[in-house]
């Protein structure tokens, strides 16, 4: 599994160019990662969050990345995605309907 279309399309906006590519890579590793352990939580609710972690900065994406390799929750929260109830409509709001 890699990123969703909707994930990648918000990367091209927060991230132009090179920043981009470099942002993608993380967080399909991130995601591939994810799947590898077993985890069963969304992954791209999780790469989704850990993309708003990052404010438009790769060095706050790779320190979100880490952390959610440590334990994704912690990014959950960051990014306001934690509430199970909710949490599909932010993720709407933020990066538009799922494909």
């Amino acid at each position: 599994m890699g990123l969703t279309v909707r994930v990648e399309k918000r990367i091209a906006k927060d991230f132009p160019g090179r920043d981009g590519q470099v942002v993608g890579e993380l967080l399909a590793e991130l995601v591939h990662h994810l799947t590898e352990r077993g985890d069963r939580e969304d992954k791209e609710r999780i790469a989704a969050a850990a993309l708003l972690c990052g404010r438009g900065r790769v060095d706050r994406i790779l320190d979100a990345v880490q952390l959610a390799k440590e334990d994704w929750r912690d990014v959950l929260v960051g990014a306001g995605l934690e509430d199970h109830q909710t949490w599909r409509e932010r993720l709407e709001a933020d990066f538009g309907p799922a494909v």
